[in-house]
C-alpha cells in the first residue's frame, strides 16, 4: 500500500486526531500529510476530495501543498523525503505563512492556425512572420500581466504567470502570493482595476498556494 502526500507542515501544526483518515509522519521539524492509497485515480471526484483535505488544512495552518497524484512506496521514503528537502521545506513554510492565493486570468487571442501547405518558410522573412503570429499573443498577455503587477505593487509577496487552455479558452494566467492581512486590499484594488464588464477577466481564489510550493 502506498501513500499518498498532501502537503508537507511544522511538526506539531496538526492535533493527532486532525483527521483519522490521514497518517501524519514527522521528521526534523516537519510533518508530511499522508494518506493510505493503491493509486491516484485521476477521476473528478478523487481530485476535489484530495483537494478538500489540502484546503481544511490550509485554514489550520500553513502548509506546502503537494498536487495531486504524489505516491510514495512507505513511511520511510517519506522520511527519506523530508530529510532531503528539509531545509527547502522550512524556507517554503517560511515564505508561504498566513498567505493565499489568488489568481487573474487574463484573456488571449487564439493562436493563428498554421498554414494548409506545412511547408518550410522559403524566405527568413517569412520565418520571422511565422514566428511572429506564434508568440504575439502570449507577448501581449505577459505585457498586459506585467502592467497587472506594477497597479498591484505592494499588495502581493510573489508571483508567477502562464499561458495555457482554461475550460476550453486560451488564457494568461497570473497568480499572486498574497498575505491574509492584504487580501481585503488586493481584492479592492483588483475590482477597481476590472469594474468593466467589458473585460473578459476571471479572478480566483483564495486558495491554498499551490502555485508557490515548488
Amino acid at each position: 500500500m502506498s501513500l499518498l502526500l498532501y502537503g508537507i507542515v511544522t511538526e506539531n501544526a496538526l492535533p493527532a486526531d486532525f483527521d483519522v483518515s490521514l497518517l501524519l509522519i514527522h521528521a526534523d521539524g516537519l510533518t508530511a500529510v499522508t494518506a493510505c492509497c493503491e493509486q491516484a485515480d485521476p477521476d473528478v471526484e478523487s481530485v476535489l476530495a484530495f483537494g478538500n483535505v489540502v484546503e481544511r488544512i490550509h485554514q489550520r495552518t500553513t502548509i506546502i501543498p503537494i498536487r495531486y497524484g504524489s505516491l510514495l512506496p512507505d513511511e520511510a521514503a517519506v522520511v527519506e523525503l523530508m530529510a532531503e528537502k528539509a531545509s527547502h521545506y522550512r524556507r517554503l513554510l517560511a515564505d508561504l505563512e498566513g498567505c493565499e492565493e489568488m489568481g487573474i486570468r487574463l484573456p488571449m487571442a487564439a493562436p493563428e492556425p498554421e498554414p494548409l501547405a506545412a511547408q518550410k518558410p522559403s524566405s527568413g522573412y517569412e520565418y520571422l512572420l511565422a514566428r511572429k503570429r506564434k508568440y504575439s499573443a502570449a507577448e501581449q498577455a505577459e505585457k498586459e500581466a506585467a502592467a497587472l503587477d506594477l497597479a498591484l505593487t505592494g499588495l502581493y509577496r510573489k508571483r508567477c504567470g502562464e499561458a495555457g487552455l482554461f475550460a476550453g479558452q486560451h488564457m494568461y494566467l497570473v497568480s499572486y502570493l498574497v498575505h491574509r492581512t492584504q487580501l481585503d486590499a488586493f481584492r479592492a484594488k483588483v475590482d477597481e482595476l476590472f469594474n468593466d464588464e467589458t473585460q473578459k477577466v476571471i479572478i480566483s481564489g483564495p486558495w491554498p498556494p499551490y502555485n508557490f510550493a515548488g
